[in-house]
């Protein structure tokens, strides 16, 4: 099974007038949705979306990762793009029932997950630039293999010093649709070259670390673990904030700060982390004329212990102490 889409039983749907209240979802049969041409979505790119995963665990539940941070970060990109605000209740009980009854896409543990994308837009038609009259929210899912192939086989990346993923003030701190897109065209062409994604660098300075395609970047030196700091144009991922806990509860120095690239070649290893990537393990990276390797393409060994750590809380084969994963009635 690889990271691709392959449609399911049911979807959950609803509504909302600008100024007025969500009502009440309901779940239907996966379908296409009907949109005018001049959706605020399709002309101004009014819309978000979220990423999470519903995986077997070793007791036979079906569970969720965190999905409250889910709903608060979603909550914040619609501050952001003028969207509605979907309750943290109304968003987890949609979770809920999608999933429930896509149960049976639900791979066994170990062997994938389901995908599942919640997703809010501005539905209704405007002509100006102005946030939309009317809005939906719809959530489905998708049974996923691993982001990238080989799951945590390390991958190579490629350094861009042409195109930047979002620059201050803008709005690459929230799961914008707009921000994706122009991601596709450097991506294409690394992977065009053998490689598997793209690292973005800050675009004030030219010189700062900021995510690996759709992922989070991290690097270890000497025992400590760094990450670029949040300062409003990177995700604040979720997964990327359950690796900062993890690494500190092992005993590591954990910084969120300027990673500098210098800095992150000079590394002893570098992963990324995100919902669709879990921990992806790097071997070696290229800037310019200049290609750095990591443990000698093998998985580092913090990268590996912090991989099993989080994969085993997430199908609860050890104890989750902090309350991380939710089972689905």
């Amino acid at each position: 099974m690889i990271f691709s889409f392959t449609k399911t039983d049911r979807m959950y749907i609803a509504h909302c007038k600008e100024g007025g209240e969500w009502q009440s979802g309901v779940m239907q049969d996966f379908q296409n949705l009907s949109m005018s041409p001049a959706a605020g979505v399709l002309n101004y790119g009014q819309g978000l979306f979220e990423g999470m995963k519903a995986q077997r665990a070793a007791d036979g539940s079906i569970v969720l990762f965190r999905p409250e941070c889910n709903a608060r970060r979603m909550q914040d990109g619609a501050r952001r793009l003028g969207v509605p605000v979907v309750p943290e209740e109304m968003f987890l009980d949609a979770i809920h029932q999608t999933v429930s009854e896509n149960s049976r896409w639900v791979p066994p543990m170990g062997k994938g997950a389901l995908y599942v994308r919640p997703l809010l837009m501005g539905s209704g038609e405007v002509l100006g630039v102005a946030p939309a009259p009317e809005y939906t929210f719809v959530v489905y899912g998708a049974p996923v293999g691993p982001y990238f192939k080989g799951g945590l086989k390390p991958i190579s990346l490629k350094i861009s010093d042409e195109f930047h993923r979002a620059a201050p003030g803008g709005s690459g701190g929230v799961k914008a649709i707009g921000n994706y897109a122009p991601g596709m065209v450097p991506s294409r062409e690394a992977k065009r070259l053998g490689f598997a994604e793209i690292i973005y660098l800050d675009a004030v300075h030219h010189r700062y670390v900021e995510e690996v395609g759709a992922a989070n970047f991290f690097c270890v030196k000497d025992g400590v673990v760094s990450t670029p700091e949040l300062t409003g144009t990177i995700l604040p991922g979720v997964t990327r904030a359950s690796v900062i806990e993890i690494a500190r509860d092992m005993g590591h120095e954990v910084r969120e700060e300027k990673v500098d690239v210098s800095y992150a070649l000079s590394a002893d290893e570098c992963f990324c982390a995100g919902t669709a990537a879990v921990i992806a393990s790097i071997g070696s990276i290229q800037h310019g004329d200049r290609a750095v390797e990591y443990c000698d393409g093998q998985v580092g060994p913090v990268t590996r212990r912090i991989h099993d750590t989080l994969t085993a809380i997430q199908q609860r084969r050890i104890p989750d102490e902090r309350g991380w994963t939710v089972a689905v009635e």
